[in-house]
């Protein structure tokens, strides 16, 4: 019966060392989230518990008594520093912080402390009686404090579940029950040594504690998470925000959430995202990642674009451990029907008035009067190079979502130079700089840029010899600066006022669209324009280029 008994004593350890150990297994695979440390911390204990406990029932070990006082003592020592790592996991997951601080510290020497001083009194005292007396006090005294750190970390945790629609009261309870079963088996049991058959509590532990891992989010931290996403980022977005814990659960949301997708936060807070939001059930939503999807909203089917964003800590000691992640949902439904429009009027001015136009020249031919055919032909042309700078301005976009590549500028502006030497408007044109001016940038909307430059200095000057001066340099490795400079009229005042406020007006409006074209440019190379008068006569355009290649190493 006793073999049987000690066999029986042996699978009931064995089994909850097996439970603990595959338990700190499965936290361990998650272990980037917030809480993670602590929670695996008090695994690791109940873990190393269970193995002594495993290791003192071995048969013979009991015989071997200084080895059974080791593990005796590696039990009771255990058993001292769990509540200790209790109230750290229970200030990480209200709110308080991961790391180390110096009350954390203060805990854990509070614990220590009683214990060296024991080890000083046992190894001192004149008498096992005098010691035994000197280390009552200090054993009640240990016993004292990690009963009050036992239930100030429990408070913690039951106030959150009575305050917190993703934490609830079971999850609470299985969660303390789980860490203290050693314990209470102990009391229950008449037991007052915490290192004594404890077996049946470590294989509960082991129990609960994967049932809470598996069920509830027990390493996130809450409500760190709320508060952090709710002052850093929720409160100053006027756009529909939701903050997420890492299973997907809704944290928070805005009041812009609310209104936009017909809920309350009563009803939101704690439900999966996929069952509150219409539309989401095929996108993934981790940190980093944006789209456009259509959502049903309380104004029916709009279109959003999103973005996931990592919530950190404010501390910046953890940029890389963020505590839950917020979606932003922009709704770009009008848009989209913008771009629509302008493309569908592009297609109309570069396809149906073109050809019009063509039809239109072709009749002017055969008008008589002189004055009246000049003008129909000059009127049609224009509108016709109009055409054309709408066709150059969507090719220049297209252009500009390719790849970088290296670019030499001086050999572009060179190959520009040369085709104005036999084209219709011509002048005096220099170019002055080094030979080669490497970027990293977009060569046909450089080209593009540059040749509209050249050629309006030409059509709107007013001698008799236009003279256009191009300088390129180069100011390091990852910028240089194009310089047009020339001796026409200038650029009036109105223009450059329109191309700085970005935007017209019926009153206030640009002459045409060359200049708006090279401010397209230049913002789609990430360049800077200016303007500057040249001396009494003509205009100075500047544009500061820098490389796209390294702007986007310095983003990422």
């Amino acid at each position: 019966m006793a073999l049987i008994g000690t066999l029986s004593s042996l699978l009931l350890n064995l089994a909850a060392v097996g439970l603990l150990v595959w338990t700190t297994w499965q936290a361990l695979q998650t272990r980037e989230q917030p809480s993670a440390d602590p929670f695996i911390a008090l695994l690791g204990m109940l873990t190393l518990w269970g193995v002594f406990a495993f290791v003192s029932e071995l048969p013979g070990v009991p015989a071997m008594s200084s080895l059974q006082t080791v593990l005796e003592f590696g039990q009771f020592g255990v058993a001292l520093f769990i509540p200790g790592v209790w109230t750290i996991y229970a200030l990480s997951y209200t709110g308080r912080g991961t790391g180390l601080t110096w009350r954390r510290i203060a805990i854990l020497a509070g614990i220590a402390f009683p214990i060296v001083l024991s080890g000083i009194v046992i190894a001192v005292a004149p008498s096992e009686t005098a010691a035994e007396q000197m280390l009552a006090p200090l054993i009640g005294s240990e016993i004292l404090y990690l009963f009050v750190l036992f239930l100030y970390a429990t408070y913690l945790l039951v106030d959150l579940g009575g305050n917190h629609a993703r934490v609830s009261n079971t999850h609470v309870t299985v969660l303390t029950v789980g860490v203290f079963a050693p314990y209470l088996v102990s009391l229950v049991g008449n037991n007052t040594s915490v290192a004594g058959n404890t077996t049946v509590g470590l294989l509960l532990s082991g129990g609960l504690l994967a049932v809470a891992l598996r069920r509830y989010p027990v390493m996130t931290g809450f409500p760190k998470a709320d508060y952090i996403a709710r002052t850093r980022v929720v409160e100053s977005l006027q756009e529909a925000v939701v903050v997420l814990d890492w299973d997907d659960h809704i944290l928070d949301v805005n009041e812009a959430t609310i209104e936009i997708f017909d809920g309350t936060g009563e009803t939101i807070i704690g439900e999966p995202i996929r069952t509150v939001i219409d539309g989401l059930e095929q996108t993934d939503l981790p940190a980093g990642a944006t789209g456009t999807v259509g959502l049903q909203t309380s104004m029916g089917r709009r279109q959003f674009h999103f973005s996931v964003s990592p919530v950190t800590d404010s501390s910046g000691n953890d940029e890389d451990d963020p505590v839950a992640r917020t979606v932003l949902f922009r709704d770009v439904t009008e848009q989209q029907t913008r771009e629509q429009r302008l493309a569908v009027l592009n297609r109309i001015l570069r396809h149906n008035v073109r050809s019009n136009l063509d039809v239109i020249l072709a009749y002017a031919d055969n008008i008589n009067d002189d004055d009246t055919r000049t003008s129909i032909r000059d009127t049609a042309t224009e509108l016709l190079e109009l055409s054309n700078k709408a066709r150059e301005s969507e090719e220049l976009m297209v252009a500009s979502t390719s790849a970088p590549e290296l670019v030499d500028l001086s050999e572009v502006a060179e190959s520009v130079i040369e085709q104005f030497e036999t084209g219709e408007h011509t002048g005096e044109i220099s170019l002055d700089g080094p030979e080669e001016v490497l970027l990293s940038t977009h060569r046909s909307v450089f080209k593009q840029m540059l040749t509209e430059l050249v050629e309006n200095a030409l059509v709107h000057s007013d001698k008799e010899t236009s003279q256009v001066d191009v300088h390129v340099r180069q100011e390091s490795d990852i910028a240089a600066t194009l310089t047009v400079a020339d001796n026409g009229p200038g650029l009036p005042e109105r223009e450059q006022e329109i191309l700085a406020a970005g935007t017209e007006t019926q009153l206030k409006h640009a002459q045409g669209i060359g200049l708006w074209f090279v401010n397209w440019a230049v913002t789609q190379l990430g360049g800077e324009l200016s303007f500057q008068q040249n001396g009494p006569d003509g205009s100075i355009v500047t544009v500061q280029l820098y490389s796209l290649t390294s702007k986007q190493s310095d983003t990422t």
